[in-house]
């Protein structure tokens, strides 16, 4: 029912639109007839006010297509992914895509358009899971077709490409932009309950112990696909230089530092996520729960890494996906490559804080901020005016430590003192002239935790080769 009430509130949404910008010219005509020339001008700037955004915009969205990205995997090339698939879907009880899609992004999709079923599925989840947990997102997602959930998809597409436009171009009177709203509330409603249902799909064709750690590690993998970019891929992207891509991240993940954090965040995301009346989908911590309450099988979990359902991926097509360019290079080279770059920025970023403060620039001045209890002078008053006073200094001494660490770095290696070498638990170790290898985070987190030990940080700074301190 929810679903109808949905589709008819979109087709209002253009009928309301057009509605109202008929009847605003008809009224500007009938003033125009009776000699009222202002009243009809600022009747038709009305009437193109509101009625044109979601006219112009329905046009726009006409032409709109939903096409497939990334790159297609084919039977032919990826035979095991595709068993699992088919079999999936034989559980699921519904005909499976006709083309499976890599694409960026910790996420997984299916849609349909003409008759031809789509799935796309993200290079973060097929390196960072494993094969049970893998089967239970590709189940899922079978789910939707199975449930009749993207049978409308094309249209729907087309539909809510039209609603954005039209929303934001009707900021100024806002009267459908309610209606928008209402819109969402309703079908965000509708999505949960499919969300509801492709959980259960998935716990029956999966087990339920896969299905529930899936759900769980699905937001930390994401999380740490994002950091992976940033600070590892982006050396590539300084350097002109493609490394071995799905190498690095399992490499990332299999680190002992990252596999306890993922463990933390796991729980941690799950607890703080914000529930709304327009979210798509119910929390994690609920659809986990009802998994636990479910009358599913609780089969053995496949703990394989989920990168064996691929038969290799071509290292162009995975560089193209996150859009480098450059010949090859191991992640060695790109450590000496791009990291006295990384390493810089990230150091010129604190000279900048300690110029803005009054601080000062040196390193020696930083010391003795930090030696004063001047932490927080160093980043400045939060943004989010609704975080705690421990929640803004653990915040604080996240980003000084791994800023203060760039900085004592790119002086060492500036002065040939040491040699960066890539590091997948924090960036960057220092390999010093004896051999000894240092790890920046380290030598300066408890300093910066704790003013009482920054005498303590300067005697170990004297030692690797630092004057004037």
């Amino acid at each position: 029912m929810r679903a109808v009430l949905a589709l008819v509130l979109l087709a209002s949404f253009f009928v309301l639109a057009v509605a109202l910008a008929g009847g605003l010219t008809a009224l500007a005509v009938w003033r125009f007839s009776l000699g009222d020339v202002e009243s009809g001008v600022w009747l038709l700037v009305f009437a193109v006010a509101l009625g044109g955004p979601a006219l112009w915009a329905t046009v726009l969205a006409l032409f709109a297509r939903p096409r497939p990205g990334g790159f297609g995997m084919s039977r032919e090339d990826h035979p095991e992914l595709w068993r699992h698939v088919d079999e999936l879907a034989r559980l699921a009880g519904t005909r499976g895509p006709d083309d499976i899609r890599l694409v960026d992004g910790a996420n997984a999709s299916v849609w349909e358009r003409r008759g031809e079923r789509y799935l796309e599925l993200g290079l973060p989840l097929v390196a960072g899971l494993g094969v049970g947990e893998l089967r239970s997102v590709l189940a899922h997602e079978l789910g939707h077709y199975g449930g009749g959930h993207t049978r409308l998809s094309s249209l729907t597409y087309r539909a809510k490409i039209a609603l954005e436009l039209s929303v934001r171009g009707d900021r100024a009177f806002g009267v459908l932009s309610a209606w928008a709203h209402l819109y969402a509330l309703v079908s965000a409603s509708e999505s949960r309950d499919h969300e509801r249902f492709a959980d259960e799909v998935a716990v029956a064709a999966a087990g339920r112990g896969a299905a529930q750690r899936a759900l769980l590690r699905i937001g930390p993998v994401g999380e740490a696909w994002g950091d992976y970019l940033a600070n590892y891929v982006s050396l590539a992207v300084v350097a002109g230089r493609t490394p071995p891509l799905l190498d690095g991240f399992r490499s990332y993940l299999g680190h002992p530092r990252r596999v306890h954090d993922l463990r933390d965040l796991e729980r941690e995301l799950a607890e703080r996520e914000p529930t709304s009346v327009f979210d798509s989908h119910p929390p994690v911590r609920e659809r986990v729960a009802a998994m636990a309450a479910s009358t599913g099988a609780d089969a053995p979990i496949d703990d394989r890494p989920g990168w064996t359902l691929l038969s290799g991926v071509p290292a162009q097509a995975m560089s193209s996906l996150l859009g480098l360019a450059g010949p090859p290079a191991t992640w060695a080279e790109l450590a000496r490559l791009g990291g006295p770059a990384h390493l810089r920025r990230h150091a010129d970023a604190l000279r900048h804080a300690g110029r803005v403060s009054k601080v000062g620039t040196r390193l020696t001045d930083v010391l003795a901020a930090l030696e004063r209890g001047e932490l927080l002078e160093l980043t400045g008053a939060p943004v989010d005016g609704s975080l705690t006073r421990e929640q803004i200094r653990e915040t604080a001494v996240e980003t000084v430590t791994e800023l203060l660490g760039c900085l004592v770095t790119d002086e060492l290696v500036t002065a040939d003192r040491a040699t960066p070498e890539l590091n997948w638990g924090g960036l960057f170790v220092l390999r010093l002239p004896d051999g000894a290898a240092l790890h920046p985070d380290d030598l300066v987190a408890p300093s910066v935790r704790d003013a009482g030990r920054v005498p303590e940080l300067r005697g170990r700074l004297r030692e690797i080769g630092f004057d004037g301190l």
